[in-house]
């Protein structure tokens, strides 16, 4: 969805909406330029140099374009619905009496760039969300607050101006003895400077017997009034300017939605994005490395780069050929990723399945979002142990129609239902395999475990401690009965194994009971997925930031 100054209020709840529902959020920026000076960053610049060269460029250049895309878990498909919202950010003068001018610096190889991937410079100038720091909201409010009140500061009455106004407060007297006059009089002026005088004249003289009024044309309209009456103004004006200051913060609303949300904000590469938003809609950066992660951590408590996550997985590494976002994006979608949840465009989000729109900030948000969902659904089936099989009320593992029954012998046959699939998935393994396992079990060895075909939800919900132990239950008379198998030897029991016609064995996943509750960014998982990946946090639980 792109979200232009026109369309902008009224999207304002829907997008708040969305972002109080979703699991995460992902953002993405693209900017007026990147290096106030030539890059010479090298293997020698310290985090230091880096972050101060990040600062400056941050505070001379700005974003020009926001993505920002939510992801929430549909439980009815196992899939994330994606709402990608793409803004053009432009910092127009906002109206009233506090014009707010701004400055930027703009570097030719970003405007080529931006302009070869299709960047619609006319949307940004005209149709561009404008926006309010905290500091810049402060000074309005304040100025506005004058004009409630009738505060302004005392101007002197230059000579040529003194004969003017000597009329024009006659002409006001003469009124006001007039019982049958009119309730109001109407002065003329011609500048802002002559009416500026007759503002301050009448509150002057007249304190609250009097209103001065700008009317039609050059026209000031002074009336009649009362305490009561007054008052009924101030607060009209007030709520008037309150609306008026909700229209000029404009984009930063969004800012500080997601940082009251508390949810995970993602990104790729992250910092510099940060360092941008944060300059541009919060507040100056502080001068060190550590200021600024502090900074980050205040207004967005949890951040999380897929960039950092890439290379930090073990399962992860070797599958891309960079850690670009196209190489990240083509390796989620790759075969080792089969079997991961899918992220679907809401019906009202339809702008990206069509074509590809890289490089536009909502797209590579949305690609952001997907990417992480797709790794951390590899790292939790890779990294994490599984979940623990279903056990009857004799402690052993259920037994299930489709497995094999032995008969004294041991040879085998067919249990019942055996010609139908149950709702597990299965994974073909060699005769081979399944007899090392045995052996393994009757040396009493730790077995290899199968490779498996894994459903979503044995993907998303692995939080459990394998090296957890199932402790012996007491019997009546106080005893302590036998220990039960380990969940190692669960997953590999031999009774596990189906043959079918043609002599090939497969190993069954156990179906998960307990384990069918959707995978949230709030959930346990999340502590322990953050204990493997850290998550680009430091031991000051501050972001990482890399030199590179």
């Amino acid at each position: 969805m792109e979200v232009l100054r026109e369309n902008f209020h009224h999207e304002l709840p829907y997008i708040r909406e969305a972002i109080e529902e979703c699991e995460f959020v992902a953002i993405d920026a693209e900017f007026s330029g990147l290096h106030t000076e030539p890059n010479r960053r090298t293997q020698r610049t310290t985090l230091e140099e880096g972050y101060e060269e990040l600062r400056k460029s941050a505070t001379q250049f700005m974003t020009v374009q926001i993505g920002i895309s939510t992801f929430k878990f549909d439980p009815r498909n196992g899939t994330y619905q994606a709402k990608p919202f793409n803004f053009f950010i432009f910092p127009t003068s906002t109206t009233g009496y506090s014009p707010q001018g701004r400055c930027f610096l703009t570097e030719a190889s970003s405007l080529d760039f931006l302009a070869k991937n299709q960047f619609d410079f006319n949307r940004w100038i005209y149709q561009g969300v404008h926006y309010l720091t905290r500091s810049e909201e402060d000074n309005f409010r304040k100025e506005r607050a004058k004009f409630v009140n009738n505060e302004y500061d005392v101007i002197g009455v230059e000579p040529s101006q003194v004969e003017w106004l000597e009329v024009s407060i006659a002409h006001i007297k003469q009124w006001m003895n007039t019982p049958d006059a009119y309730n109001f009089i109407n002065i003329q002026t011609s500048n802002s400077y002559q009416r500026r005088l007759i503002y301050q004249e009448v509150r002057r003289l007249w304190g609250t017997e009097l209103h001065a009024q700008g009317g039609a044309g050059s026209y000031i309209t002074i009336t009649k009034t009362t305490e009561k009456h007054l008052n009924s103004l101030r607060s009209q004006r007030q709520a008037g300017i309150e609306r008026e200051v909700q229209n000029a913060i404009g984009f930063r609303a969004i800012i500080d939605l997601l940082s009251a949300s508390r949810k995970p904000i993602v990104g790729h590469n992250i910092v510099v994005d940060l360092a941008y938003i944060l300059a541009q809609f919060v507040g100056p950066l502080p001068p060190t490395m550590k200021g600024y992660k502090e900074m980050i951590h205040r207004t967005f408590p949890i951040v999380i780069d897929t960039k950092y996550v890439s290379y930090s997985a073990d399962s992860l590494k070797g599958l891309a050929y960079d850690s670009n976002l196209a190489a990240l994006e083509n390796m989620v979608n790759s075969v080792h990723f089969i079997g991961c949840p899918k992220v679907v465009p809401h019906f009202r989000h339809q702008r990206y399945m069509s074509n590809d729109k890289s490089h536009e900030a909502g797209y590579d948000s949305y690609i952001t979002g997907m990417i992480l969902v797709r790794m951390l659904a590899h790292i939790t089936r890779n990294e994490l142990p599984p979940p623990p099989n279903p056990r009857s009320k004799d402690g052993r593992p259920k037994k299930n129609g489709n497995r094999l029954e032995r008969n004294a012998n041991g040879s085998k046959h067919e249990g019942r239902n055996n010609k139908q699939h149950s709702q597990g998935s299965f994974q073909r393994q060699g005769n081979s395999s399944a007899l090392a396992q045995v052996a393994a079990l009757q040396k009493n060895e730790r077995p290899t475990a199968p490779t498996k075909v894994f459903s979503y939800a044995d993907v998303a919900h692995r939080g459990k401690n394998n090296s957890q132990k199932q402790t012996a239950s007491k019997s009546s008379n106080g005893t302590q009965q036998q220990q039960l198998p380990s969940k190692t030897e669960e997953n590999n029991d031999i009774e596990n194994e189906y043959t079918d016609e043609s002599g090939n064995e497969y190993v069954q996943e156990p179906i998960p009971d307990v384990y069918d509750r959707p995978f949230s960014m709030q959930s346990p998982i999340v502590t322990n997925l953050q204990n493997i990946l850290h998550w680009g946090r430091s031991n000051d639980g501050c972001i990482s930031l890399v030199s590179s």
